[in-house]
C-alpha cells in the first residue's frame, strides 16, 4: 500500500508538517529502491544466457559451456573461457611465428637456388685455400674449381665468374645442369700472349645440360692422358673441353700444347645441340683440334695459332666452320667430314709454282692456282715444255694434284681438262687428270694453258 500525507487540520501543524516530511523521505528511499531492483535486474538479466523469466534457473545454464560442464561459479565459467582464449592466441600465434619461420627459410632456398636478379657472382680458387672453411670470397676462397662450380645455385639469374690463381689443378671439373645468364672460368690475370706457358693449368673441363653462355678464358689444359669423368668418352677418347647438350661455349685465350699426336684426345668436343666458338687459342703437336658430333657446331677462329697438329676441325654428323685461307693453325688434315657432317671453310686457293713441276727433265715452267671451294675443285695454269715428243700418245706429267684437291675416286680413269695456247695445236692434243690424280698434257712446243674443274672428297687443306 502506498504512504498517504495528512490532510486534515484536526491535528497541529506542526507535528503534521513533520509527519508529511517524513513520509516523503520514505517514499524517496522507496523510489530508489525500486530504480535500484530494476538495475539488478537488468544486469542480472545481461549476465544470464537466454533470460527470459526469473527463475533462478536461468543464473544456472549461466555456468554451463556448450560442451556440457557445469562451473560452480560463473566467474569460474568466464574464467576458464578468458584462459581458452588466451592458450588459443599463443597456439595461433607460435603457429604463425613457425609459418613465419618456414617462410623465410623458404626465401632463403629460394634465393640460394636463384641468387640475386642481374648481380654477379664471383667465386675464387687458389692453391691457398680450403673447400672446409673456404667460402669462395676472395679472403677465403675454395682449394678446387669444383668446390667452386658447386657453389653455383641451380638457377640463377647472376652472372657467375669462377676467378683462379696460379697453380695446376689436376681436376675433371663438371658443370652439370646449371641454368645462369653467364657461367665464366677464367685466370685471374688477363691472357693475351698464349705462345709461351700460362699460370693457370686444369686438366679438362665439361659442360653438360647446363643453360646460358658458358666461357673457358686464359686456361692451360694438361695432364691430358689421365682425362676421366664426363670429358672420357669412350675408348682413347679423351677431351680437354667437353660440352654435350648445353649452350654456346667460348674457348678464349687457352693453351694446348701437351704432346697428344697420335692419339684419341681432342681440345674441343662438342656433341648434340652443343655450340663451341674460339678466340686466340695455340695448339701444338695436338691429335686433334675440335670434334663437332651429332648435330654440335664449332666455329674455329682465324685468330687461333698452333703447329704440328694431326687433325684440325672434325665434323662427324656435326657441322664445323673454319676459314681455311686466313687460319693460322696448322695441321695435317685441316678439316674432315665424316657421316653426315658438313664443314665451311671459305674458298681455298693455292698457288702453283715450279714447286710442284712433276716431269722436271721437260716441263721447264708452271704457276697458276687450284682453287677449292666446299668439294668443288678449280685449276688454272700455265706451264711450258719445249720437248714434246712427236707421239700423240705420250704425254707429259705437269703437276701432281696437291693433298686436299684431289679428285674423286668416283670418276672415270681421266678426268679431261681444256687445253689453249696461242700457236695452233698439234692433232689430238689435250690435257686431263688421270686416275692418280696428276695432271697430264699432250701439246706443241713452248706454252700452253689447262683449266678446269672437278669434285673431291678429300681432306680439306690447310694452305
Amino acid at each position: 500500500m502506498d504512504l498517504e500525507l495528512l490532510e486534515k487540520n484536526n491535528i497541529s501543524t506542526e507535528w503534521k508538517k513533520t509527519f508529511n516530511d517524513n513520509v516523503k523521505v520514505l517514499l524517496g528511499w522507496n523510489q530508489r529502491n525500486v530504480m535500484t531492483v530494476e538495475t539488478i535486474n537488468s544486469r542480472i538479466d545481461n549476465l544470464v544466457l537466454h533470460s527470459g523469466g526469473d527463475s533462478p534457473n536461468e543464473v544456472v545454464d549461466a555456468r554451463v559451456n556448450v560442451k556440457g560442464t557445469t562451473y560452480p561459479t560463473l566467474y569460474s565459467r568466464l574464467l576458464a573461457l578468458d584462459n581458452l582464449v588466451d592458450s588459443n592466441y599463443t597456439e595461433l600465434k607460435t603457429r604463425q611465428d613457425t609459418q613465419q619461420g618456414q617462410l623465410d627459410q623458404l626465401n632463403d632456398s629460394i634465393g640460394t637456388l636463384m641468387g640475386a636478379y642481374g648481380e654477379t657472382l664471383s667465386l675464387y680458387v687458389s692453391k691457398n685455400g680450403n673447400n672446409q672453411t673456404g667460402d669462395g670470397s676472395e679472403s677465403k676462397p675454395f682449394l678446387t674449381i669444383q668446390a667452386a662450380v658447386n657453389r653455383i645455385p641451380l638457377l640463377t639469374s647472376s652472372r657467375v665468374t669462377i676467378w683462379i690463381s696460379d697453380g695446376a689443378y689436376l681436376e675433371d671439373v663438371v658443370v652439370r645442369n646449371l641454368k645462369a645468364v653467364s657461367i665464366t672460368i677464367r685466370n685471374l690475370q688477363n691472357v693475351t700472349d698464349t705462345s709461351s706457358e700460362l699460370g693457370v693449368k686444369v686438366r679438362s673441363i665439361a659442360f653438360i645440360s647446363s643453360l646460358g653462355y658458358q666461357q673457358i678464358n686464359g686456361l692451360q689444359f694438361v695432364d691430358q692422358a689421365n682425362i676421366s669423368s664426363a670429358a672420357y668418352i669412350s675408348g682413347d677418347l679423351k677431351c680437354a673441353i667437353y660440352s654435350e647438350q648445353s649452350s654456346y661455349l667460348g674457348v678464349w685465350n687457352c693453351r694446348f700444347a701437351e704432346n697428344t699426336f697420335g692419339k684419341g684426345n681432342r681440345c674441343l668436343f662438342a656433341i648434340g645441340a652443343s655450340k663451341i666458338g674460339t678466340s686466340n687459342n695455340f695448339y701444338q703437336n695436338q691429335n686433334c683440334i675440335a670434334e663437332a658430333r651429332n648435330l654440335a657446331d664449332i666455329v674455329i677462329s682465324s685468330k687461333d695459332k698452333g703447329t704440328g697438329n694431326d687433325y684440325g676441325l672434325i665434323a662427324d654428323n656435326g657441322a664445323g666452320r673454319v676459314n681455311v685461307a686466313d687460319s693460322k693453325v696448322r695441321a695435317n688434315r685441316i678439316a674432315e667430314v665424316r657421316n653426315q657432317g658438313n664443314i665451311e671453310t671459305g674458298p681455298i686457293i693455292r698457288q702453283i709454282t715450279k714447286d710442284d713441276i712433276s716431269d722436271r727433265e721437260n716441263v721447264t715452267d708452271v704457276n697458276g692456282t687450284i682453287k677449292r671451294d666446299g668439294n668443288v675443285v678449280t685449276v688454272s695454269i700455265m706451264f711450258e715444255c719445249n720437248n714434246f715428243p712427236s707421239d700423240v700418245s705420250n704425254t707429259r706429267n705437269i703437276i701432281l694434284v696437291p693433298a686436299g684437291f684431289k679428285r674423286d675416286q668416283n670418276y672415270p680413269a681421266y678426268h679431261a681438262l681444256a687445253l689453249y695456247r696461242n700457236e695452233s695445236q698439234p692433232a689430238g692434243a689435250r690435257a686431263g687428270m688421270t686416275e692418280a690424280s696428276r695432271i697430264v698434257a699432250y701439246s706443241g712446243n713452248g706454252r700452253s694453258y689447262i683449266s678446269g674443274s672437278w669434285v673431291t672428297n678429300d681432306a680439306i687443306p690447310i694452305v
